[in-house]
């Protein structure tokens, strides 16, 4: 049996769903004099993340969207399933939108070295996905690339990349996906830079 409630005090308000034994299936909290979202996560989804995508992806879904409360929680305020589902779209679309990663394992600006290692649409055309060397696959949008799709880069082209954000997708399940912007962009014509090797 699943219960939904919630608690609140002057500077938070939390939402959970739980099964019968207390355990959190998805948590959601709001704070601050705005009310923004903290977290609007999903222990079903961190499994899953974790399992496919190893600790880092783990750790990346933590720093979108924090991490569902460890063992049983005490119930509070009971609310309806529909009023739960509403503040977990609320916090949701709050995470997605505003949360900028600023620390943890890839923050924002971070630079890696990848591969190019597909350009499925064609140059010129959406964007390309990087092979970073994780266990989750970058991805540049057609808007940091160059206008000519003559010099976009090749697949294997090795150059340096720059963090912008990391999106998740889970309706229906897919992979987390590292956007990426290259670091130094050449002139028409000319060679992609290689990374500069510390």
């Amino acid at each position: 049996m699943t219960y939904w409630f919630r608690r609140t005090d002057a500077s938070s308000e939390e939402w959970f769903e739980t099964g019968q034994d207390g355990t959190v299936v998805r948590q959601v909290s709001f704070c601050g004099p705005e009310g923004q979202a903290s977290v609007a996560a999903s222990r079903d989804e961190l499994a899953w993340t974790r399992a496919e995508f190893e600790s880092l992806g783990a750790q990346l879904y933590e720093v979108r969207y924090g991490a569902p409360a460890n063992g049983p929680v005490t119930a509070g305020e009971p609310v309806s399933e529909a009023e739960f589902e509403a503040a977990w779209q609320r916090a949701r679309h709050g995470r997605n939108t505003t949360a900028r990663e600023t620390a943890g394992p890839l923050p924002r600006g971070a630079r890696l070295t990848g591969t190019v290692s597909e350009l499925p649409w064609g140059p010129g055309r959406t964007g390309l996905f990087v092979d970073l060397g994780l266990p989750i696959t970058g991805f540049v949008d057609l808007g940091h690339l160059p206008l000519g799709p003559a010099d976009w880069p090749h697949v294997g082209t090795v150059t340096e990349f720059e963090v912008t954000t990391v999106r998740f997708h889970f309706e229906p399940r897919g992979a987390p996906q590292i956007r990426l912007r290259p670091t130094a962009t050449p002139p028409p014509g000319r060679p992609w830079p290689s990374p500069v090797l510390p």
